[in-house]
C-alpha cells in the first residue's frame, strides 16, 4: 500500500503509537512552584527546549531508570543522602560561614585602620568610645609604626593623643606681703623683718637677741644677708636682770607666741616657726642660760651665739676653778654642738673682770666640756672684715673704735671658739659692732645649707 512506503523508499513503522501514561495532577502543586508543563517522565523534550533546560541530560538508555529509585513521586524517585554526606555538607556550610565572617572582619579593621590613621582623637575618652575593633586597630597601627622604626614621627602626637590630659599645673601663690619698716612691739623688747626677711610662705626662721642696741641688730642681719626675723630684748644692765625674768618656766615660750601674733600683723600669714637662733652680746647671757636650763624643747632650737658674754663664779675646789653648776646649761649645749645637732659659736676679748671668771676663761671651759677632752687652742689667722655701720656711728666715736683682731681658735663639731685681742671697753663693745662679720655668717652658711625655709609648709 502507498501509505506503507516513506517518501525515500523505506517501509513505514506500521507499529501502534504508545500511548503516554496518565498525568496525576497534585492540588496545589502550582502555589508550590512545582511546573505543570514538564514533559511526562521517560520522554525528552524537544530539541529546540533543551536549549532553555539547565543541566539538561539525556535520558538513559532503554530499561536504565534516569536516577536511582529510592522513593516514587510524582517526577521520579529521589534517594536520601547517607550521614557522611549529611555530615560534609554541615562542615561545607560551617566553614563557608567562616570565611565570610573572617573576611568581613578584616574589611573592617582594615577600614578602621585607614581611619584612625586620618582622624586625630580628642581625649583619652573618645579612645575609650570607639568601638573595641576600632581600638584593637589603632592600638594594632601604633604598635605597627613603633616596630616600623617610624615611632619619632607619631609618638609626640599620636601617643600624646592617647594619655590621659595632664592634671593642670598647680597654683603659684605668691609671697607674703611683709612690711619691712618699722617694727612690732613684743614682750621685753622689739621685732624687726629686716629687707632679708624675704618667705615665700608660712614657715619662718628667728634670730633672738638679748642685750644691745636693736638698730644694730638689724642693721648687722641685713649686711650679713639673713633671711629670718629679728627679735631684740634688752631688760637691763647686769646678767641678773635677764637670768630673774627668764627663771620662770613658760616666758620663753610666750615670747615666741608674741612673736608669732606680731608677724602675722607685719603680714605673714600663719606663722610656724621653723628654727631659732639665740643670740647675745655682753651681760644677755644670763637670758640664753635660764632659756636653756628651762625651755620645754616645743620651739626647733637651731644655733647659740655668744659675743663675748658668758660668766660664772669661782669654785676653788674644782679642777678648773669655776662654778659648773652655772655653766651646766651651755655645757649641754656644747656637747649638742660637738655632735652637730645644733650650731654654738663663741668670742671673747681678754678683759679679765677678777670679781668672776672671763669669758676667755669660761670659752676654754666649755670647749673642753663639749669635746669630752681637753682642747688645745691654736694661733688664729684671718681677721674678719671690719664693717662700719651706720647705727654704730652713735655708739662709740670713731676714735675710740677697735679692730677685730683674732688671737686663738678651735673647733670641735659645730662648736666654735674665738679669742681676740683687747681688754677695753672699746674691745669689749666690738664684739656687738662687729657680729655681722663674726658669727652671723656662720649661721647664714647653716641656715643656707639647710634649706629655704619658706618652701616646708
Amino acid at each position: 500500500m502507498k501509505g506503507n512506503v516513506r517518501a525515500d523508499g523505506s517501509p513505514a513503522d506500521l507499529s501502534p503509537t504508545p500511548t503516554p501514561p496518565p498525568v496525576t495532577v497534585i492540588q496545589g502543586c502550582a502555589d508550590r512552584g512545582l511546573p505543570l508543563d514538564l514533559p511526562p517522565l521517560g520522554m525528552a523534550p524537544a530539541p529546540e527546549e533543551q536549549a532553555f533546560l539547565p543541566g539538561f541530560a539525556p535520558p538513559a538508555p532503554q530499561g536504565t531508570p534516569p536516577f536511582p529509585m529510592a522513593g516514587a513521586g510524582p517526577y521520579g524517585s529521589w534517594s536520601s543522602p547517607s550521614p557522611d554526606e549529611r555530615r560534609a555538607r554541615v562542615w561545607r556550610a560551617l566553614g563557608a560561614f567562616v570565611l565570610a565572617a573572617a573576611t568581613v572582619i578584616v574589611v573592617v579593621a582594615a577600614a578602621a585602620r585607614g581611619i584612625a590613621a586620618r582622624m586625630p582623637i580628642a581625649s583619652a575618652e573618645a579612645f575609650r568610645a570607639m568601638t573595641p575593633v576600632n581600638r584593637a586597630s589603632l592600638l594594632a597601627l601604633r604598635s605597627s609604626r613603633e616596630d616600623a622604626g617610624a615611632s619619632a614621627a607619631v609618638a609626640p602626637e599620636g601617643l600624646a593623643r592617647l594619655q590621659p590630659p595632664a592634671p593642670p599645673p598647680a597654683p603659684v601663690t605668691p609671697p607674703p606681703a611683709i612690711k619691712h619698716e618699722g617694727y612690732a612691739s613684743i614682750r621685753g623688747g622689739v621685732l624687726f623683718t629686716p629687707d632679708t626677711f624675704r618667705p615665700t610662705g608660712s614657715s619662718y626662721d628667728l634670730l633672738l637677741h638679748f642685750h644691745g642696741n636693736t638698730q644694730l641688730v638689724r642693721e648687722s642681719a641685713e649686711v650679713a644677708g639673713l633671711n629670718a626675723a629679728v627679735a631684740v630684748i634688752n631688760l637691763g644692765i647686769g646678767s641678773g636682770a635677764y637670768e630673774d625674768f627668764y627663771a620662770t618656766p613658760g616666758v620663753y615660750e610666750s615670747l615666741l607666741a608674741d612673736i608669732d601674733r606680731a608677724l602675722a600683723q607685719r603680714g605673714l600669714p600663719t606663722p610656724r616657726l621653723r628654727r631659732v637662733a639665740l643670740s647675745s652680746w655682753s651681760a644677755g647671757y644670763g637670758a640664753v642660760a635660764k632659756i636653756l636650763e628651762l625651755r620645754r624643747g616645743t620651739e626647733p632650737l637651731d644655733a647659740i651665739l655668744v659675743t663675748d658674754g658668758i660668766h660664772c663664779g669661782f669654785v676653788p675646789e674644782q679642777p678648773s676653778g669655776l662654778n659648773p653648776l652655772q655653766l651646766a646649761s651651755f655645757a649641754r649645749a656644747a656637747q649638742l654642738a660637738a655632735s652637730e645637732e645644733l650650731l654654738f659659736t663663741i668670742t671673747h676679748s681678754e678683759i679679765d673682770p677678777i670679781a668672776y671668771a672671763s669669758s676667755a676663761a669660761t670659752a676654754s671651759y666649755l670647749l673642753d666640756a663639749g669635746a669630752g677632752r681637753h682642747v688645745e687652742r691654736s694661733p688664729a689667722s684671718d681677721a674678719p672684715p671690719h664693717l662700719r655701720l651706720r647705727a654704730a656711728e652713735g655708739a662709740v666715736s670713731k676714735k675710740l673704735e677697735k679692730q677685730m683682731i683674732p688671737t686663738t681658735e678651735a673647733s670641735v663639731g659645730e662648736l666654735h671658739v674665738r679669742g681676740f685681742r683687747g681688754n677695753t671697753p672699746e674691745h669689749h663693745m666690738a664684739h656687738l659692732l662687729q657680729m655681722a662679720s663674726t658669727v652671723l655668717p656662720e649661721l647664714v652658711e647653716r641656715w643656707r645649707e639647710g634649706g629655704d625655709p619658706s618652701s616646708e609648709r
